[in-house]
């Protein structure tokens, strides 16, 4: 290892999170050399070493298994995004969602079977079933599988067939989020429950694309939708799409890894992390003096501080420049004020998630809007992981434990 190390450096040698490096700092525990554009604040070998009593932590006895997963998929770097080397930054904007997922999966239109019948019919039938305010992840869960049950090519594992899969669950999830979110109601305000009618404010036609269905369903702009769906559509091996690659490593059909990405993203830390940051961000808004003092104080609030991003999360800036202008004033100014100190006090740079929240408040959406947007959005990267899986060796991801427990006589 090198004589200096970078912030994610420091939290992999010494097994904690990157937020407890942060804090470090703060509390002069720690203190950076100095500051680099791309890779945000470095720090001395030597440093850590004493800090960590000469030995690394936990992480660093795993590192190996994550290094073992070669990609040329999606390259993520300190304030960089590339889907196969296509900055996000041209495609945002530019390219649609679906030519983005299909630049991802990498398959082309000649090799992907033609769907069954639209989902959406036993989609309603199903989530019509379900108790009244069942969260929007659960029901997108459902529809997964009951697009999975519908499709008579389900355990093709061709490249084309995972393909299908991929985007025939993804609208079938469109139609959960319909079903859940239609008509949107006050930011904060909980789902509207499985079975409850669905008020369509636009038009939700369209032809296969999602952006527009969403859109309907929503009431924002087509261009906004597609602009989201594109920014979130993959990020490396993230811990979902780490789930999706071991269970088609295991022999799983599309949709199943689908359901298992899902199953990882369900979560207060990952899809699910925009609605804890919207909670923290509404109050923000009312008091963001207040908001700064108490993350100067305690530490890195919801929204802030990220493993990889040390000088921008691009998605997060990508976002906030559509969604910002046309808010109201007050949000604008406790985002900036949010989004300045803590960058140059702390370090800590503004993420995806308070960007979703932000979208949120600025058209007073339902609550589970991000988390909604966002699983649809990562139907295209865990579409495009598990074709790639498909080449792997099976079982590869067969981990060995260390047995750490008492000992038979």
């Amino acid at each position: 290892m090198s004589g200096e190390l970078t912030t994610a450096q420091v939290a992999d040698y010494l097994g904690v999170k990157t937020q407890t490096v942060y804090a470090y700092v703060s509390r002069g525990v720690l203190a950076p050399l100095r500051r680099e554009p791309g890779a945000g604040s470095i720090f001395a070998l030597e440093h850590v070493q004493a800090l960590g009593g000469g030995r690394s932590g936990r992480r660093a006895s795993t590192r190996a298994t994550s290094d073992d997963v070669r990609t040329a998929i999606t390259q993520v770097g300190p304030g960089t995004l590339a889907y196969r080397g296509h900055d996000v930054r041209d495609l945002a904007g530019s390219w649609t969602f679906e030519e983005v997922r299909d630049l991802l999966t990498g398959v082309c239109e000649e090799a992907v079977p033609t769907m069954p019948t639209s989902p959406r019919a036993s989609v309603d039938a199903v989530l019509a079933a379900l108790p009244p305010g069942t969260r929007v992840l659960d029901l997108c869960k459902h529809a997964v599988l009951v697009a999975g049950a519908g499709d008579l090519g389900r355990h093709d594992r061709s490249p084309g067939a995972f393909a299908a899969a991929g985007a025939r669950s993804a609208q079938a999830m469109a139609a959960a989020v319909g079903a859940a979110l239609g008509g949107a109601g006050e930011a904060g305000e909980g789902t509207r429950g499985a079975g409850a009618p669905t008020r369509v404010r636009g038009d939700a036609s369209g032809d296969g694309a999602l952006a527009p269905v969403l859109a309907a369903y929503l009431g924002l702009p087509v261009d906004l939708v597609d602009l989201a769906l594109v920014l979130l559509a993959d990020h490396d091996l993230a811990v979902s799409t780490t789930a999706v690659r071991v269970a088609v490593s295991a022999g799983a059909d599309g949709y199943s890894a689908l359901l298992a990405g899902l199953a990882a993203a369900d979560s207060p830390v990952h899809v699910g992390a925009s609605v804890r940051v919207l909670d923290w961000l509404r109050g923000a808004v009312e008091d963001p003096r207040g908001a700064l003092a108490a993350a100067l104080a305690d530490g890195p609030p919801p929204g802030f501080g990220h493993v990889v991003y040390t000088e921008v999360d691009p998605r997060a800036r990508l976002l906030l420049d559509r969604v910002l202008p046309d808010a109201g004033r007050d949000l604008r100014e406790a985002v900036a004020l949010l989004e300045g100190e803590l960058a140059e006090r702390r370090g800590w740079v503004l993420t995806v998630d308070l960007a979703l929240a932000a979208l949120v408040l600025a058209h007073d959406l339902p609550r589970e809007t991000g988390s909604a947007v966002f699983a649809c959005a990562r139907t295209a990267g865990w579409t495009a992981h598990a074709i790639e899986e498909l080449a792997e060796p099976g079982m590869r991801f067969r981990l060995r434990g260390v047995y750490t427990g008492p000992r038979g006589g």
